[in-house]
């Protein structure tokens, strides 16, 4: 979850996560081959994968958004539909007349 209490700072704010062991021995086997810092690869991968996080994220809200239009139209459309629709008469009742002329 995101915090609002730390104090701008001229290089930027302090982001703390876990990493597993493996991760973080990858991280800096790569920091030592080439002399950067954990960070500066963090800050990378980040930046490479947050527009594709993001995509999705918004991808699936309007997915979820659809559905649930849809949803509401489908109800609205059956409920219109039903309440203009006279009942069907299934020819069981006293009242009801024969198909075919009795005459």
């Amino acid at each position: 979850m995101a915090t609002e209490k730390q104090r701008p700072h001229s290089s930027g704010r302090v982001v703390s996560v876990r990493l597993d062991d493996e991760l973080i021995e990858r991280l800096d086997a790569l920091s030592a081959r080439t002399h950067r810092s954990r960070g500066f690869y963090l800050r990378l991968a980040l930046r490479a994968a947050l527009p594709t996080l993001e995509r999705e994220h918004w991808e699936q809200r309007a997915v979820e958004f659809e559905d649930r239009v849809l949803d509401r139209l489908f109800h609205q459309l059956m409920t219109q539909l039903d309440e203009e629709t006279p009942p069907k008469d299934d020819g069981a009742g006293a009242d009801s007349a024969p198909d075919v002329p009795l005459w």
